[in-house]
């Protein structure tokens, strides 16, 4: 290899390591670091170098596949097999199309120049595909997350590339070989199988994370309904009896001992649960849930504050705010009835900057948060049965480009979910 060839192969290489790397980080929604990049840009002249010591096409593929591999598996540890999965199907579609385009540029200029690797052609036609792959990674990096868009445009790139070697097979321009064009159709074919097969999987995980939401929310909904019917139930009791309280009350202050009466009163006051009517966002289930999570706190001698100021007239989902403030609140609240008396506390705060809305929940914690490779986890024993609570906020929270971030520190733990919004306009 000469060395225009040889630079020509390192920028390639490079550029084909690098979008894999950023391929992968968009399925498998994990973010590179600087340090992983650079692992890649040194890989990149790795697989130069035995491309250019000549050895086998495979050994510098192999090569290549382990470091996307390794790297996606250094972020996203439980998917080893998805990663496998992923990554060899992207070097099977990176090479269907150099082979392709290439051809097709041979057939074209009628020049068998194209598809020998010796020639400046060939490198000339690999710089195309790879243009056309960095097009396509920042098309795709401008669309924030996956769509069904780009399942679809994906899977049409899989069945003109199947057509395209199907196509070549009946050329008599370029001395293509059978067995050549052969291995590629079945490659094509089985990079077909493979979208779909994808597809099929990430459609039943989303089915059964939705259901296991659903279920999630059911859970809260029968929560929050159960203490509605207590506190209904205490103050129907009380009231029942009201006319025997104020005989009870009457006859100590008829016989002058007031601070029987006064004691009698306090008795009175502890069962009565006041539903509060504070307006907090204008929306009656809205208000009714943080009413309700801030008396069940003062109940359990948590001190809270609230601090709202809430948009109206937006395209968020009430819905979907219920998620997100009953499960936060839920595991604030859970996590403060541990903490000291000096760190129970729960402060709600929501506010609005520009077209964003920013929910912050903060709190005091006993018992330090259960983490694992990075993650917050469920510290209940059954770990398939909860854990849904920060899940849950992040489905709702995607559907607005959102993001959910935590902390914690000295004793305090932060959460901190942020959407975006548009005003809606009422008539």
């Amino acid at each position: 290899m000469g060395w225009v060839a040889i630079l020509a192969c390192f920028l390639t290489n490079e550029l084909r390591l690098h979008l894999g790397i950023l391929l992968s980080a968009k399925v498998m929604r994990f973010r590179p670091g600087r340090g992983m990049l650079f692992v890649s840009g040194v890989s990149g002249a790795l697989v130069t170098v035995l491309q250019a010591a000549g050895f086998p096409t495979l050994v510098a593929l192999g090569t290549e596949l382990l470091v996307i591999a390794a790297v996606t598996w250094y972020y996203v540890r439980d998917k080893l097999n998805l990663c496998l999965f992923l990554v060899f199907f992207y070097e099977v579609g990176v090479g269907l199309w150099d082979f392709l385009l290439r051809a097709g540029l041979g057939i074209l200029f009628r020049s068998g120049n194209f598809i020998n690797p010796a020639s400046m052609e060939y490198w000339a036609g690999i710089c195309l595909v790879r243009l056309l792959m960095a097009g396509a990674a920042i098309a795709l990096a401008k669309q924030g997350r996956q769509s069904a868009g780009n399942f679809r445009a994906l899977s049409i790139l899989v069945i003109l590339g199947m057509f395209g070697a199907v196509t070549l097979s009946e050329q008599t321009i370029l001395p293509l070989s059978e067995d050549q064009v052969g291995t590629w159709i079945i490659l094509s074919m089985i990079l077909l199988f493979a979208v779909l097969f994808y597809r099929v999987n990430q459609q039943r995980e989303m089915e059964a994370e939705i259901a296991n939401l659903k279920q999630e929310q059911t859970e809260i909904l029968e929560r929050d309904y159960q203490g509605l019917r207590r506190t209904y139930e205490s103050n129907a009791k009380l009231y029942h009896d009201l006319h025997n309280h104020i005989e009870a009350i009457y006859q100590c202050l008829n016989q002058g001992d007031i601070q029987e009466a006064v004691r009698y009163c306090e008795d009175l006051r502890t069962p009565v649960q006041e539903i509060s009517q504070t307006v907090w966002m204008g929306d009656k289930a809205l208000d009714y849930l943080i009413s309700s999570k801030m008396a069940l706190a003062e109940q359990e001698q948590i001190k809270t504050k609230v601090n709202i100021e809430y948009p109206h007239n937006t395209n968020i989902r009430s819905v979907d705010l219920i998620t997100i403030l009953g499960n936060l609140l839920d595991n604030a609240l859970e996590a403060a009835e541990t903490a000291p008396m000096d760190l129970r506390f729960l402060s709600l705060t929501i506010r609005r900057i520009n077209a964003m809305l920013i929910i912050k929940v903060e709190n005091g914690y006993g018992n330090e948060p259960t983490e694992n490779e990075g993650k917050l986890e469920t510290s209940k024993d059954d770990k398939a049965s909860h854990g849904w609570g920060l899940k849950s906020v992040q489905t709702a929270a995607d559907r607005y480009d959102g993001t959910i971030t935590t902390d914690h520190k000295d004793g305090v733990f932060q959460s901190v979910v942020t959407l975006s919004f548009q005003p809606v306009k009422t008539e």
